[in-house]
This record gives structure tokens, sequence and C-alpha cells, in this order.
């Protein structure tokens, strides 16, 4: 079985799937480590990865001109979140704001 490494700095912080990403994931809530160590029960690395990966992600969503676009489209937040699973973060623990824009738009037309 294969551990998670440690994410000791944001270039260590590994892709996750879509579905390990996704499955239980609410935008508007916050889970204790606690339950998503239980997502992950054989891994607790992996449920750090997924909780550093949910806070650049509503880090972002929250910036204002960013919650605007959220909500013109239908896709977008689910995009965004798909994006969001294996997205690189930044020296600051984030999601870079227009470079990860660009790429859920690149994901919402297909490319």
């Amino acid at each position: 079985m294969t551990v998670t490494p440690f994410p000791a700095h944001p270039g260590d912080v590994v892709a996750l799937t879509v579905h390990e990403f996704t499955c239980g994931l609410d935008l508007h809530a916050e889970p204790s480590i606690g339950v998503v160590c239980e997502w992950f029960l054989d891994d607790a690395n992996r449920a750090l990865v997924w909780l550093i990966r949910f806070r650049a992600l509503t880090a972002w969503c929250t910036r204002a001109e960013i919650n605007a676009w959220l909500v013109s489209g239908e896709t977008h937040y689910r995009r965004a979140c798909e994006v969001a699973a294996g997205f690189t973060l930044n020296g600051n623990w984030e999601f870079a704001a227009e470079d990860f824009h660009s790429a859920v738009q690149a994901r919402i037309s297909g490319r």
C-alpha cells in the first residue's frame, strides 16, 4: 500500500482524483479533520491533502469577482472542483487565481 507523502511545502501537495476530491464535497461547510480522515482511513496524509485543496478552493471561490462568475454558470462550480483536485498550489498554499480561473474555463470549454 502506498502512503501519501506528508505535504511539508505547497509543492508536496499531491493531486487527488476528481472522485476523491469531490465525493462528500460541500463548499459551504468545511468538514472536520476527523470526518476527512474517515474518508481516507489508511492514509492520514491524503486527508490532509484533501483539506489543503479544499481550503485553497474555498479561498479562490470567495474572491468577489470569482464568486460572481461562479454563480453565472451552472457547471462552473463543478468544473472548479474538478480542476482543484490536481491543480498546483502556489507558495501561499493557494491556487494562483488567474491561472486557476483559466484552467477552469478551459475545462468548461472542453480544452
